[in-house]
């Protein structure tokens, strides 16, 4: 068929740009639905291959109707989300219509523009080191689509096209790093959820048996944390995240009564930059997509991006749906002296005629105990006498989850035991809550910092004693200390259900060294990219230039942005300058040409700003039609010059040649005008 007017490139553009958006759809499967995801990758595979075949693209009226199916079928699926997600999820959908709509070239370059874009919104929702070099690999194929898209003398993807991007990069890099330092950062006048509905790996809000011990599959990273002094140890490594206090007889939930919630007694806008003191210690989170944080025991927030409520929680104003660093500070121990009725009511309830068997066994040793401490004791004790088992794969258990485990089956996790506790110590009237977390921590390289994952995931128990406040009681710490001390890797002795459905997590490969080796290294490079490039925000920048120069504020750094940038564009410019005039003295062919643009002009001859020579001498012949075969030979060779670099180009010396005696005529226009001139 025949190409629509304006329509001729290299094909291969067209290749660059579908490779370059199948990278970019790599980042987005686990983002969009199924559905979106497949439309798209159609959409761009059919829109290449008719432009590729030469076929007749699609009708207007058959692209309307993809157009209205595909919008409405949007629509059902993301009805009432107003988040960040949904606006980059239907920016996929237009690019994949747009592929079906390529006919100009022009579409071409509007296509090679939104991908660009689409390049930045990915970087929303991936913002590890390896997205980000995969991310970079895509914006060099969109300009080597670029640089063949332009009928210039590219025609496939070689090591100049490549060379020629790694050269605008280059140059751009030193604006771009000045702009990242030292431009303020600012927060938005407006904030918009990046996520509405994103399903996760990770704790939820409610308790069931068999519940945590499924996240013993994942080695998904929960959070990493750095400390100002050495690392507590194992034993001390709690992470509390949410405290579940009501109990249906099954399983536990939250009822959210926290308290007043309590700021960072040291205002910052977000975590700083400087070293953490002593005492301090840092998060970096990954988006879990939910509102509350991380935080040892005895913890203050540090920075004002999180609230602690009067538990000692920790809490976000909004979803975390990015990756988040916050600092806090640990205390001394703080011993409250009194526990409000309403709380002693809510912390001892259990359902009515629930664990039969647990009430009359906690009734016998109550009545074996002196004191509340003696039962305390007793208690944990229990946990380590009897032949309990600690298990990733526990026996089923019925209607009465807390009996069966204590007085039938005997194995269990973390979650089984702590519920079963709190059982008891409510039945003795003692005030019990359940505490979800983690526990421990993987060091990371040369032990710079913690990595906490999703199989660190904990359940124990705090009890109000009346002697010493809340105290932590933890009945795995009585059944499989190992599990406290060396973590749950150590404490399963190798059991097969540890990481049994995840193959491909390298930490099922731990005691293999190279992978090991790999392993933390890759960790650690993301974890610093993460923090100081991803996570370089307001608080961070103002704190590290506070250090180097003293008071330097939003204002201050507008001011040195605005100078640094005008500097550079102007040695950028005279640079450009500078080169530009260097080109013309040490360039025969430029200086040839220049020197035909004056005698152009000397004649009368106007050529536009981007005439070729083959068109300008086109010009001249009709003008001086007695020049006219060397006028079209002189332009025909410079063409040859610039046009056709690959083929035997003309001296220098020849066309300076046909130059001086193309000038040495005198065009017939001259001469009347000498003539002129002489009679006057």
């Amino acid at each position: 068929m025949t190409e629509e007017p304006g329509w001729y490139f290299s094909p291969r553009a067209l290749d660059c740009l579908l490779a370059g958006f199948m990278l970019v759809m790599l980042s987005q499967f686990s983002r969009l639905p199924l559905w979106l995801s497949l439309l798209a990758v159609s959409g761009a595979l059919l829109g290449w291959w008719i432009r590729r075949r030469g076929l007749r693209p699609l009708s207007g009226r058959l692209l309307l109707g993809l157009t209205l199916v595909s919008v409405a079928a949007f629509w059902m699926a993301y009805r009432g989300q107003y988040t960040v997600d949904t606006a980059a999820s239907f920016f996929v959908l237009t690019v994949a219509l747009k592929w079906l709509e390529l006919r100009h070239r022009r579409d071409l370059f509007v296509l090679f523009f939104i991908l660009c874009y689409l390049v930045t919104v990915t970087l929303l929702f991936r913002d590890s080191i390896l997205w980000s070099l995969i991310l970079l690999v895509v914006i060099f194929l969109l300009f080597n689509a670029l640089q063949l898209a332009s009928a210039g003398r590219f025609h496939r993807i070689s090591g100049e096209t490549w060379r020629r991007c790694g050269l605008l990069f280059l140059r751009a890099l030193p604006v771009v790093a000045i702009l990242f330092v030292f431009f303020p950062r600012v927060g938005p006048l407006w904030s918009v959820p990046l996520v509405s509905n994103q399903p996760t790996t990770g704790l939820s809000e409610e308790m069931r048996p068999g519940e945590i011990t499924s996240l013993a599959q994942s080695s998904a990273r929960a959070f990493r944390a750095e400390f100002g002094g050495p690392m507590p140890l194992p034993s001390q490594r709690y992470w509390r995240a949410l405290i579940l206090d009501r109990f249906d007889g099954q399983g536990w939930s939250r009822s959210d009564s926290g308290g007043p919630e309590k700021r960072a007694s040291r205002v910052h806008r977000g975590a700083p930059s400087d070293a953490l003191k002593a005492s301090e210690y840092e998060v970096l989170m990954e988006p879990s997509y939910r509102r509350w944080g991380y935080a040892l025991y005895q913890s203050e927030p540090v920075s004002a991006n999180i609230t602690q409520d009067a538990r000692g929680l920790v809490r976000f104003e909004r979803s975390v749906d990015t990756s988040v660093r916050y600092r806090m500070e640990r205390t001394g121990e703080s011993v409250r002296s009194q526990i409000s009725r309403p709380d002693r009511v809510r912390y001892t309830r259990l359902p009515p005629e629930s664990s039969p068997r647990t009430r009359a066994w906690v009734a016998e040793q109550k009545a074996l105990s002196e004191s509340q401490d003696d039962l305390v004791n007793r208690f944990m004790d229990h946990f380590n006498q009897q032949p309990y088992h600690y298990t990733l794969r526990p026996a089923a258990l019925g209607d009465e989850p807390v009996d069966e485990l204590l007085f039938d089956t005997l194995e269990g996790f973390c979650e089984h035991y702590a519920s079963a506790l709190a059982v008891m110590l409510r039945t003795a009237d003692i005030p019990a809550r359940i505490v979800t977390g983690y526990l421990g921590g993987e060091s990371g390289l040369n032990n710079g910092y913690l990595i906490i994952r999703q199989y660190d995931a904990h359940a124990w128990v705090e009890a109000w004693l009346d002697d010493y406040g809340w105290v932590r009681l933890d009945p795995t710490a009585m059944i499989a200390p190992e599990r406290i001390e060396r973590g749950l890797r150590a404490s399963m002795g190798g059991e097969s259900a540890f990481m049994s459905s995840n193959w491909g997590a390298a930490e099922r490969y731990q005691d293999m060294a190279l992978v090991n080796w790999l392993r933390l290294r890759a960790d650690a490079m993301n974890y610093y990219w993460q923090r100081w490039v991803v996570g370089y925000e307001g608080q961070t920048q103002l704190s590290l230039f506070s250090r180097l120069s003293g008071q330097i504020g939003l204002r201050e750094l507008g001011l040195i942005t605005a100078g640094l940038v005008a500097a550079l564009m102007a040695a950028g410019g005279l640079y450009a300058l500078w080169r530009q005039r260097r080109q013309r003295l040490s360039d025969p062919y430029r200086r040839l040409y220049q020197r035909w643009l004056r005698w152009l002009r000397r004649q009368g001859i106007d050529t536009g700003p981007g005439d070729p020579p083959g068109v300008q001498a086109e010009k001249a012949a009709a003008a001086l039609p007695g020049q006219a075969a060397q006028l079209r030979g002189f332009g025909r060779a410079l063409n040859q010059v610039y046009y056709r670099p690959g083929q035997p180009s003309p001296t220098p010396s020849l066309l300076r040649r046909q130059l001086r005696r193309i000038m040495g005529r005198q065009s017939p226009r001259a001469q009347g005008s000498s003539h002129r001139s002489g009679q006057g």
